[in-house]
């Protein structure tokens, strides 16, 4: 087989994976578990050891999706990756979390805001974060290693290392070390 006809297959394949992720995505077994993360490991740019993607995960844009070993995301969350999404080693993602990469352009005020486009922004989360349950991380976010995020929070700005953040917008409520 040469180069080409290789290329043409291998998205093939990934068309067909796609389309079998987003049916099993309300799939709650195990069964559906191990089949969700060989396909992810097929679609996203890197899928490390250990990972754990729940049920109701919606992902767009899956070849910009990195994430290290043992990352968990659950429930109702979703990884819109317009732009990169960066994530390390050891990150928990509470349910219903969501990454934004992207924003639409208003600068000119003659046009509808819907028809000037979109700007994109990647986000990076470092090694051992935990994000609680309802955050929304937009685009150009870096959260910095061994911190954490409060439930609920809105992160538009970085976060340090060891810091626990929280709130809308999110601050650092203080430092773990």
């Amino acid at each position: 087989m040469n180069l080409k006809k290789k290329e043409v297959f291998k998205n093939f394949m990934k068309k067909i994976y796609w389309k079998i992720l987003l049916l099993i995505k309300n799939c709650p077994f195990n069964s559906c578990l191990y089949l969700r993360r060989f396909l992810c490991k097929n679609l996203f740019r890197k899928f490390g050891k250990n990972c754990f993607l729940t049920d109701l995960i919606t992902i767009t844009n899956p070849g910009n999706i990195s994430l290290g070993d043992r990352v968990s995301i659950h429930q109702y969350s979703l990884l819109d990756a317009t732009a990169e999404i960066r994530i390390g080693n050891k990150v928990a993602i509470g349910s219903h979390s969501s990454f934004i990469t992207s924003s639409h352009n208003y600068d000119n005020q003659d046009v509808a805001i819907k028809d000037q486009g979109i700007n994109s922004k990647g986000i990076e989360i470092s090694d051992n974060v935990w994000i609680g349950s309802g955050v929304t991380v937009l685009q150009g976010v870096k959260i910095g290693k061994n911190s954490i995020i409060g439930a609920k929070s809105l992160v538009n700005k970085n976060v340090p290392e060891n810091v626990i953040a929280v709130g809308v917008p999110c601050k650092i409520l203080r430092n773990l070390k």
